[in-house]
Formats: C-alpha cells, structure tokens, sequence
C-alpha cells in the first residue's frame, strides 16, 4: 500500500487557494479513515441468507462468522475431517489469525451440541 502524503502545516494563510484547501481537507479524511480501520478487525459483512455477520475471509475462501470480540466460527477440514471450529484470534501485522484459545468439534459433536441447546437455555434461565 503507497504511504499516504501528511500534512506538514496545519496553517490556514489566506494564501491558501480554494484547490489546496480542499485537498488538505480531503486529506484529513482519509488520514481519520485510516485511523478508524486500523482499531477495526475487519469490514463486516451480513449474510443475505441468513443475516449472519461475517468478518473474514481464509486463504480457502470460506467465510468465518463473526460471534464479537474477535471471536470467530469456522467450519473446515483437518486430515480429511469436517471441524467446526470456535476461537479467538488475534491481529497481527494488519492481519487477523486464529488463536489458541478455542474448541474444535467433530461433526457429531457439533449434532450433540445442537440437541443440547434447549437444556443449555434452561439452565442459563434458571441462574
């Protein structure tokens, strides 16, 4: 990515013509923009099918759905098994990387998690 010109003066002479103020002008926004993105993991997107949020894209193409705070689901292949994978991950170098914190479910385990889910919100319920 091309460094960006800063500016250098933050005078406002009369000198000044109409054409640079706006490019001074203009180029404060994008400094801001540039800011704002670096504090963000990633543009999210959601989901026309399902309204689900989605922030990243692996190098397989397969979309990880964002649960907050960096915190990712990801359905993959490891050695010929299907995973569903649930983890925190971590910006580095501008780039956003699983971390170790995580589970990763077999898909009869992710079937067993499913028909859990009722006892699992009675019993948040009842706390």
């Amino acid at each position: 990515m091309p460094k960006k010109d800063t500016l250098t003066s933050s005078s406002n002479s009369d000198s000044d013509s109409e054409d640079e103020k706006k490019l001074k002008a203009k180029l404060r926004k994008e400094q801001q923009q540039t800011r704002k993105r670096k504090h963000e993991p990633q543009e999210q997107k959601v989901s026309k099918k399902s309204n689900i949020q989605t922030a990243e894209t692996d190098a397989n193409s397969n979309e990880k759905i964002l649960l907050g705070k960096m915190k990712f689901v990801d359905v993959r292949t490891f050695n010929g098994k299907v995973l569903i994978d649930i983890r925190e991950h971590y910006q580095k170098d501008g780039e956003i990387k699983p971390g170790r914190k995580g589970i990763s479910l077999s898909t009869e385990q992710w079937e067993k998690l499913k028909m859990s889910m009722e006892e699992v919100d009675s019993r948040i319920q009842q706390l």
